[in-house]
């Protein structure tokens, strides 16, 4: 005998939040005219590197859906992980707030805000996918995952909230150094992001 869905019922689709699909971006820099550098080891100062796209076009133009200037944003977080060891957003952001001269594009608020967007794109949409981003979320995805207790913790779109914290905190973001590499006056880093 077939069961039917209810008109109008929605199945969610459960996701272990442990399976997130690594996510990887190509950021490309040009080395400061002012610096010959050929190894990545050389770098040691943010104003050695000057932002110039991402490796996919499509990607950037996704990442621009979150805010115009967020690629850039994205961009300065992806040298603090490189040079500084930072490993999560909420490491960076801390970074923002302790930096003597504060951009105000970058304030740490607005910071804060646009990664946690960022995040609720990345779970409830395609924006990572190098195909055109449309804006659409699928709200049927409930994440879980087991707590230190080990409970099953669930969340859906309305735990958004909690589940933004959690993973502003616990991403794990770094640099793939064994990909990335100098091409002329180029640095290509890669920026991979897990939890």
């Amino acid at each position: 005998m077939k069961t039917l869905t209810q008109p109008g019922t929605i199945r969610p689709n459960f996701i272990h939040l442990k399976d997130l699909v690594r996510i990887e971006y190509e950021f490309i820099y040009h080395i400061n005219d002012g610096y010959s550098i050929d190894n990545l080891r050389d770098f040691s100062s943010k104003n050695q590197l000057l932002f110039q796209r991402l490796g996919s076009k499509q990607q950037q133009m996704n990442l621009m859906m979150v805010d115009s200037i967020f690629p850039i944003l994205l961009s300065d977080a992806v040298i603090d992980i490189f040079l500084y060891g930072v490993n999560s957003f909420s490491q960076y952001v801390d970074r923002k707030n302790n930096d003597i001269v504060v951009n105000t594009q970058f304030a740490s608020g607005y910071v804060e805000y646009k990664l946690k967007q960022f995040i609720y794109f990345l779970l409830f949409s395609d924006l990572n996918l190098d195909a055109p981003f449309h804006g659409h979320t699928d709200n049927t995805k409930v994440y879980y995952l087991k707590n230190g207790q080990e409970e099953v913790c669930y969340y859906s779109i309305y735990d958004l909230k909690e589940l933004q914290c959690l993973l502003v905190g616990k991403m794990k973001l770094t640099v793939n150094r064994a990909k990335s590499y100098i091409l002329k006056q180029d640095a290509h880093l890669f920026l991979e992001m897990r939890f």
